[in-house]
């Protein structure tokens, strides 16, 4: 989309995330700011589809409006004592902070836009010329899972460590219900169909189209939620099967940028005749480890997890 096609959709929609990002920062209230959080990961994700960005469209609403929502949603029913409210004074000094942080930040991205070169950049070029040796019809995901296969390497190593620093700092994690309402049983009988179905797809059709692994494995670490909370105690992550699960993409990956270190051009240089079943496995095995490990963090932070305090008196 260019700016001769913006529309009145499209300006709504800039207006929209505006106001609502705004609203999620200045609201006093949680429920408002968490409300206001998940318009925003709706919004957003329906602005990059409008910017021909269907992939990032997807991870968008998947992680930014599905996982930290419902993360920010459980944080919403915490049952700490409820923190005193900073004084007038003080609410309106960081409301001035944070409007004057985000004025230079708003100026410094438009002078760094407004210093990109005008020419179109040649990059569009050089994986369009790449794709017929890259195993996948797909630019996006012969991007990621191919020619600059080390950023998808370094993020999963980043969710591996997240996963393992929140389940390690968690005492317990959510219990499954011992009796689960039939509400949240017809949940998911509905639920857990679709998402397995919509996750599967979403891999197999990230060689060729937007989807891949990092959108599959959202949708099924949601269903390791739902499947968890309706009772199904093996839903969830747990014990030596459930840390294998987690680092079972970190590791794929590393065995396979030692194996083409050693029998091919380089570290993660995928030979043409085998880059789309190797794309495909280690997909697989991403969206397996990203499932597990957002099922676990998500069923760790949301547990009680606080820690007892003793005081003078011996009372706690």
């Amino acid at each position: 989309m260019i700016a001769a096609d913006v529309g009145v959709l499209d300006l709504a929609l800039l207006l929209a995330v505006l106001v609502v990002a705004v609203v999620a920062v200045v609201a006093p209230r949680r429920t408002a700011a968490t409300s206001a959080f998940l318009v925003f990961g709706i919004v957003a994700a329906v602005l990059w589809a409008r910017l021909g960005a269907p992939d990032v469209a997807l991870a968008e609403a998947a992680l930014g409006g599905g996982v930290a929502g419902a993360l920010l949603v459980d944080a919403i029913a915490d049952r700490r004592p409820p923190v005193p409210a900073a004084g007038t004074g003080a609410r309106r000094r960081v409301l001035v902070v944070g409007a004057l942080a985000g004025a230079a930040t708003a100026v410094a991205l438009g002078v760094a836009v407004s210093a990109l070169p005008a020419e179109r950049s040649p990059l569009a070029d050089d994986v369009a010329a790449a794709m017929p040796d890259s195993g996948v019809e797909h630019p996006v995901t012969a991007v990621l899972l191919n020619f600059r296969s080390y950023d998808t390497l370094l993020e999963i190593a980043v969710l591996v460590a997240a996963a393992v620093g929140v389940t390690g700092l968690a005492r317990r994690r959510v219990p499954a219900p011992a009796a689960p309402s039939p509400a949240v049983r017809v949940l998911a009988v509905v639920l857990l169909p679709v998402l397995a179905l919509l996750s599967t797809w979403l891999l197999v059709a990230g060689t060729t189209r937007p989807g891949g692994a990092f959108q599959a494995g959202a949708l099924l670490g949601a269903a390791l939620v739902v499947a968890h909370l309706a009772g199904v105690r093996i839903a969830g992550p747990r014990g030596r099967i459930g840390a294998v699960a987690v680092v079972a993409g970190l590791l794929a990956f590393l065995v396979l940028a030692g194996a083409t270190a050693v029998t091919a051009g380089g570290w993660l240089v995928l030979e043409a005749s085998v880059a789309g079943a190797l794309i495909l496995a280690v997909e697989t095995l991403l969206a397996l480890s990203i499932a597990a490990g957002l099922a676990a963090m998500f069923l760790a932070a949301g547990a009680d997890t606080d820690l007892e305090v003793a005081t003078p008196g011996g009372a706690s």
